[in-house]
């Protein structure tokens, strides 16, 4: 009997793509696993062959992974894993969608993992299909503990909470939040999209220090978002000083301009004052 093939992938699972950054700053490469981990039956995908050879060839400082991915082949994933700890690279995992299985242990081989707190981590026990007698499937129930061991040891490495605790979150199938991720000591930082980049001026928006989070649009971090509001506090204040200049000269002809400030004289306000 010929053993079916599984489907071929037009197109990888992943991305990887080379970041540009600004001078000064470390070179890094961008992996978005955004699919099925390894061959699936029901959707076109790769096994992580290609990926891992990939990983390896990675000569930049560090690894930035982007996760959308329900999980899918143990094996694929525990193969991703070791290629990225064992890569000289810094690695850093950031959770932009709903990850879980598999793909919850790739993101753990991050040195930093970043997850949305509109995102979901799911962890669970391996399970998978077998036919055959009643031996085959008590083989096959060992099998899947000694791989449900393996993830597991994955797990506690990070994990806050006892094995024993560990251990019945995975017999339920357990989805946790962002918060929840954190607290059990999946995640090390809750990333919050707060407010468009598109409220400031791209040039403002860069003199304050601020960047948004790569690879999520217009939205910034939790720190970012303070550094915001201290901002605003210190616009509110050149606008008042200003106001207050604008009332002590005296009128202006008619013949002269509406004053205005544009946003490069801003910005250069704005950073002068924070060197002060």
């Amino acid at each position: 009997m010929l053993r079916a093939q599984f489907p071929k992938a037009k197109s990888c699972f992943y991305d990887v793509k080379a970041q540009v950054r600004a001078e000064g700053q470390p070179s890094a490469t961008d992996i978005w696993i955004y699919d099925v981990i390894g061959d699936d039956w029901y959707d076109p995908s790769l096994t992580a062959k290609e990926l891992c050879q990939k990983i390896v060839a990675i000569d930049t400082d560090e690894i930035v992974l982007h996760f959308n991915s329900p999980g899918g082949s143990v094996s694929d994933g525990i193969a991703i894993y070791n290629a990225l700890i064992t890569h000289p690279a810094k690695v850093t995992s950031l959770i932009e969608g709903w990850t879980g299985s598999i793909a919850t242990v790739v993101a753990l081989a991050g040195e930093s993992v970043q997850m949305f707190d509109n995102t979901m981590f799911m962890i669970h026990n391996p399970w998978g299909i077998q036919i055959g007698t009643a031996k085959d499937m008590r083989t096959y129930a060992d099998y899947l503990e000694r791989v449900g061991a393996l993830m597991s040891k994955v797990y506690q490495a990070r994990s806050t909470k006892t094995e024993a605790e560990l251990q019945d979150a995975l017999d339920a199938e357990t989805y946790l939040t962002a918060e929840q991720a954190a607290e059990w000591g999946f995640v090390d930082e809750v990333v919050t999209g707060q407010l468009a980049a598109a409220a400031l001026d791209t040039s403002v928006f860069e003199a304050l220090g601020l960047h948004p989070v790569k690879g999520v649009g217009r939205t910034i971090s939790a720190e970012n978002e303070g550094k915001l509001r201290d901002a605003s506090t210190l616009v509110d204040e050149v606008l008042s000083t200003l106001d207050e200049e604008a009332q002590d000269r005296a009128p202006a002809s008619s013949g002269d301009a509406h004053r205005t400030i544009n946003t490069a004289d801003l910005a250069s306000l704005l950073t002068a004052a924070k060197r002060h």
